[in-house]
């Protein structure tokens, strides 16, 4: 038996048997599970911590403790020590407030208001303004007006247009009329003024006037020349007489009521018609509305109070349009209206 183990084929033969044999048992041998444990892991939590940065506190160094005075030399004297008496009652109350910048810095509190009394700052002193008018005139106007014969706008015959330029502190104030249709047929008129001046917040200050009217081939020229300086104004017939602070001329009266004052009962005004000064009394009186060519217009009727045969006139200032004419009337000397004036165009700027 020992010597066939040590023949190779026996060996060999053996080993094929073994093989399967142990193969076979792994085949057919029944079904074995190996129990398997899960291994419950735990829950993962994480917390956020301040950093502590060590905090290096300097080593407090002592104080040197202070030297002795040393005895002084004989024959030197020193002054003594000056005292510090406590404030008395009189002395805290008259002391300054602190400002509160102050206290922020030095962190002083503030005293208690009976023991200190505060100061409040006077505001400062601001000049007066000179006054503006309520209804500021346009730099740049046109107003346009039909002309009619009598009152209640039954016929035509004219028509009036009005210009207002402000430049630099100066305007420029041209009225033309003429007649227009068929009454130029029967009678040619032309009439133009000019008034020239100072504009500023007190309104209109004419320095000249100029009227010039045609009629029916003849021509006729006048002027006056407002001296502000001398407080006297010169016609172009050689007269002059004193120069009222509220006067005005015929043009200008009619933009310059805009700038006055309409609280009382009259207005008064001394007004040039180029040959002399006449003092006018305007009757302040209701609003009215008025029909014109623009549509319905609500204004404030103004009436010149006259003694009897004198010319009177009417106008109406339109409440919404800054005050400006939008109608005026002519009485005769009988006291009856022989022409009147209504808005019909109105064109304004303020560049």
């Amino acid at each position: 038996m020992i010597a066939a183990l040590r023949k190779p084929a026996f060996r060999i033969a053996l080993a094929l048997i073994l093989s399967v044999l142990l193969h076979s048992s792994v085949m057919w041998a029944p079904d074995m599970r190996f129990a398997h444990r899960e291994v419950v892991l735990p829950p993962l939590t994480a917390t956020l911590e301040p950093l502590v940065v060590p905090v290096v506190v300097p080593e407090l160094v002592p104080k040197p403790a202070p030297k002795h005075r040393t005895a002084s030399k004989p024959g030197r004297a020193h002054p003594p020590e000056p005292t510090v008496e406590p404030a008395t009652p009189s002395q805290s109350a008259v002391a300054p407030a602190i400002t509160l910048a102050e206290q922020e810095q030095t962190g002083v509190a503030e005293p208690a208001p009976e023991s200190v009394p505060r100061i409040e700052p006077k505001p400062p002193a601001v000049a007066a303004a000179e006054p503006v008018a309520r209804h500021p005139l346009p730099k740049h106007a046109q107003l346009d007006f039909a002309v009619y014969q009598g009152s209640g706008a039954s016929f035509m015959i004219g028509e009036v247009r009005h210009t207002l330029d402000i430049v630099e502190g100066r305007y420029t104030l041209k009225s033309v009329t003429k007649t227009t249709g068929l009454a130029s047929l029967f009678k040619n008129y032309l009439l133009t003024q000019t008034s020239r001046g100072i504009a500023g917040n007190k309104g209109l200050q004419p320095e000249v006037y100029e009227e010039e009217k045609t009629t029916s081939g003849s021509m006729q020229k006048q002027d006056s020349t407002f001296d502000w300086m001398a407080q006297t104004v010169r016609f172009s017939h050689g007269a002059e007489t004193a120069l009222p602070a509220d006067a005005q001329d015929m043009l200008s009266m009619l933009y310059q009521l805009s700038q006055l004052s309409m609280q009382g009962e009259i207005v008064p005004l001394t007004i040039s018609n180029g040959r002399k000064l006449q003092k006018y009394e305007l009757e302040i009186g209701r609003q009215e509305e008025i029909i014109t060519p623009l549509g319905k217009v609500r204004a404030l009727h103004l009436r010149k109070l006259r003694p009897a045969g004198e010319e009177g006139l009417e106008i109406w200032l339109g409440l919404e349009y800054r005050m400006l004419p939008v109608k005026f009337r002519h009485i005769d000397r009988s006291g009856e209206a022989d022409g009147e004036a209504l808005i019909a165009g109105i064109r304004v700027a303020d560049e």
